[in-house]
């Protein structure tokens, strides 16, 4: 059974051969399929349905806990992890206007279910090929409870204006969750290392969606931080348009109204839930 909300009409699960076995580790529209066997000769179609294991220490957003794999009514398209591919792939994609804001920004390739690192590849090509990738948000509260968030720059290739938590970004190739936080934080908003060494991983959660970039595949890790009244955040990395300090029924109705991006919406929602939880002393 597929979770609900996605759909895997017009994909193409895509697998590795490794010594454990055939294992999933990305989704990719049926176009691709023709220039990807060009590429690779090795390449080779399996028809489905067949069994697709997310990660067991995660959970799919919006669908609720998913304990077991599920069955991607869907055909297979099992290739070489040889990164030269991969990256041939996407710079054909890019070329053709399939694929857009090269970063030229290394992130791991992992295998969902185990966690294996395969090898490194340009984040851009993530979502084209439903690779999972991993990314960290800071949810900063004030001492009355309110929140800083921010809003992205509108030149940003994914969601641009759109509200967000304060600091947020993709964990990079080499990198986990809380060195990835150090590094944007500074950036970001300004925060000093000593003030983000004090956030506490607050919420992990997996989503998984179709979004006009391809397959959104990402773990997310919640960090929680509680700053002094007067502090006042400042960016430094130009991908911040403004600051704003809102209240938790204000977030609720911006989420409501699809001003957040999508992953920062699920963010807050999961900080709050754990805040309200300490508090009745759960």
């Amino acid at each position: 059974m597929v979770p609900q909300g996605f759909t895997t009409s017009g994909l193409v699960s895509l697998a590795v051969d490794l010594p454990a076995g055939t294992m999933p580790i990305g989704w990719i529209e049926r176009e691709l399929v023709a220039p990807w066997c060009e590429q690779d000769r090795e390449a080779r179609w399996q028809e489905g349905p067949n069994r697709y294991p997310p990660s067991g220490d995660g959970r799919f957003v919006p669908v609720g806990p998913t304990g077991s794999a599920f069955e991607a009514v869907c055909p297979r398209l099992v290739v070489r992890p040889d990164p030269r591919i991969f990256t041939a792939i996407a710079r054909a994609a890019l070329a053709r206007g399939a694929l857009t804001g090269w970063r030229d920004e290394l992130f791991d390739v992992t295998v969902p279910s185990t966690g294996e690192r395969l090898f490194t590849l340009e984040r851009s090509a993530f979502r084209l090929f439903g690779l999972r990738s991993e990314a960290a948000q800071l949810v900063a509260y004030r001492p009355d409870g309110s929140v800083w968030v921010a809003r992205r720059s509108r030149t940003k290739a994914i969601d641009p204006g759109l509200l967000d938590t304060l600091v947020g970004g993709g964990v990079s190739a080499g990198e986990n969750a809380a060195q990835t936080l150090l590094r944007e934080a500074g950036e970001e908003a300004g925060l000093a290392r000593i003030q983000t060494a004090q956030a506490r991983c607050s919420a992990v959660f997996e989503l998984l969606r179709r979004t006009t970039q391809g397959v959104q595949h990402e773990q997310v890790v919640v960090f929680e931080l509680e700053v002094d009244a007067d502090w006042r955040p400042h960016n430094g990395d130009g991908e911040v348009e403004a600051f704003l300090c809102l209240d938790a029924p204000e977030i609720a109705r911006r989420i409501a109204g699809g001003e957040f991006a999508y992953e920062a919406g699920l963010s807050l929602e999961a900080a709050q839930a754990q805040r309200n939880q300490r508090s009745r002393g759960g």
